[in-house]
């Protein structure tokens, strides 16, 4: 049981921030401490086919192998399939179809780059508007709804042999707290919460392993996080609810777990947790695991215990490849057509376009509603270009825009100023929920931005990368495309050219 704790440690690797050198340092250290696998973010898609079937090749033994794809393999890794967020999915015509062919998607084409524990989908309710970390990333506010897409996301993604995780448990949605900076409280009682349990409920005899929020629940448990309390991982998930695939810890690295998540990574197993998500210090956390399993033999049961159903769910996987396999070449899935697939998801509160033209001068705007945090690992190129790029290629006048200087105040224009002789303008917002954002809408600064970049000209859209709700507090024309993937903006850029001079 010495080196056994260590096999409960899921160790990061940074393709978005280390270089190669750093990354395959931190590999060959992981693996000497006996860590039971990694989550991964960013890289080149080819890239991250090499590292899986190194790190693979290396530890001689399964691993866990997984990376947040709630908007498609894309979202991580460059080359691969960019989709809508679930939000989006839930206003497509058909959003069951559309949900159970995102989830299909992503697990094959996380597969082909030898990530097979897909972190998704998020089951929280998007109940609370001030919400800063939920919101796009919930199927919504209906718990029927939110059951029924999420089971369908989830049959998709684990028919293609890959590990579906719901999260995060017991419902991260009510928050008003960004669980990455502090901790959450969810004063709810526990009958207005029967409400956010139910996708989790639904999904316990058939979701691979399910994410327990670093949020607190004084109504279902001791008030501390759910993550280190037991009667919310071992009462509420595994008894009521009968879940026994493996529960996983959101990263310890967030501030929602404390300073010494070492500490809390002994006291999460101890509630019932069996993996520990991205700890700050891997070798400490693997050092203070040991020592409570050599000191305590009922924590030593512990170990065994979530060793065990850590084993059963890695043997569930498709059988991986040989260790001396080449790594296959990833490409996206073939015949699968993501801007069509985007499209249908965009919501229309525009007025009409009919009065825009192709051959009018048009300049694209972009502004950011968080400047400070950079752009999703997957993203290729700067916020509007993507959009601008579409409608040149489709013969539209986008005109040049002169530059503005950056400023790093939320709300400041990324792209440029609007020429005066500009008759259409189009202002990209991004407005997603992101870790560190610290809100829940769009913030004043970016309002601002947005009216003051459609101010005066003859004919102004707003293309919101966010939620279509913040397109009502800001009364301007738009269209709601969700999210700041690429194929977002690119199926935009398509909805303009349909809708353009009255056109269908």
């Amino acid at each position: 049981m010495t080196d056994a704790p260590g096999r409960l440690v899921v160790e990061a690797l940074r393709l978005d921030r280390w270089d190669a050198g750093e990354v395959d340092r931190r590999l060959d250290r992981a693996l000497d401490l006996g860590v039971g696998g990694f989550v991964l973010f960013g890289g080149e898609a080819e890239e991250v086919a090499h590292l899986t079937t190194r790190a693979r090749r290396d530890a001689g033994r399964p691993l866990w192998i997984g990376a947040d794809l709630e908007r498609g393999a894309g979202q991580q890794f460059r080359g691969l399939t960019e989709l809508p967020p679930p939000a989006a999915l839930a206003a497509a015509a058909l959003p069951g179809e559309a949900a159970e062919r995102a989830g299909r998607v992503t697990g094959r084409e996380a597969r082909s780059v030898g990530v097979d524990w897909v972190l998704a989908p998020v089951v929280d309710l998007d109940v609370e508007p001030r919400n800063p970390i939920v919101s796009t990333r919930s199927f919504g506010a209906d718990p029927v709804r939110v059951t029924a897409l999420a089971l369908r996301w989830v049959a998709g993604c684990q028919a293609t042999g890959a590990l579906a995780c719901a999260k995060h448990f017991p419902g991260h949605g009510r928050t008003v707290a960004d669980s990455h900076v502090e901790l959450p409280l969810v004063e709810s009682s526990p009958a207005e919460l029967e409400d956010d349990l139910r996708p989790f409920a639904a999904l316990a005899p058939r979701v691979a392993t399910m994410m327990v929020a670093h949020v607190a629940y004084p109504g279902l448990g001791s008030g501390r996080p759910a993550t280190l309390d037991p009667a919310i991982v071992g009462g509420l998930l595994r008894d009521r609810l009968g879940f026994r695939g493996p529960v996983a810890t959101d990263a310890m690295i967030m501030g929602g777990i404390g300073e010494d998540d070492a500490a809390a990574a002994v006291e999460a197993v101890r509630a019932g947790c069996d993996l520990v998500l991205y700890p700050s210090d891997a070798a400490a956390t693997v050092a203070a695991l040991r020592r409570a399993a050599a000191s305590d033999v009922g924590f030593s049961d512990r170990v065994g215990e979530a060793l065990a159903t850590s084993a059963r769910a890695l043997a569930a996987l498709a059988s991986p490849p040989p260790a001396d396999a080449a790594p296959a070449v990833p490409r996206p899935t073939e015949g699968f057509d993501e801007v069509a697939f985007a499209l249908d998801t965009i919501v229309d509160r525009s007025g009409g376009l009919e009065a825009w033209r192709p051959d009018a001068p048009t300049v694209v705007i972009a502004v950011s509603d968080d400047p400070e945090v950079g752009p999703p690992a997957g993203r290729a190129g700067p916020l509007g270009a993507p959009l601008r790029a579409a409608l040149r290629a489709g013969g539209w006048n986008v005109a040049p825009a002169e530059p503005a200087a950056p400023e790093s105040r939320p709300g400041a224009r990324t792209g440029s100023g609007r020429p005066v002789n500009a008759s259409q303008v189009i202002a990209v917002l991004a407005a997603t929920p992101r870790g560190w954002k610290g809100h829940g809408g769009v913030s004043s600064g970016a309002a601002e931005a947005v009216r003051d970049a459609l101010a005066g000209a003859g004919r102004g859209l707003l293309v919101l990368l966010g939620p279509a709700r913040a397109l009502e507090s800001l009364s301007v024309p738009g269209i709601a495309a969700w999210s700041t993937e690429t194929v977002m903006e690119r199926a935009a850029a398509e909805w303009i050219q349909r809708h353009a001079g009255g056109s269908t």
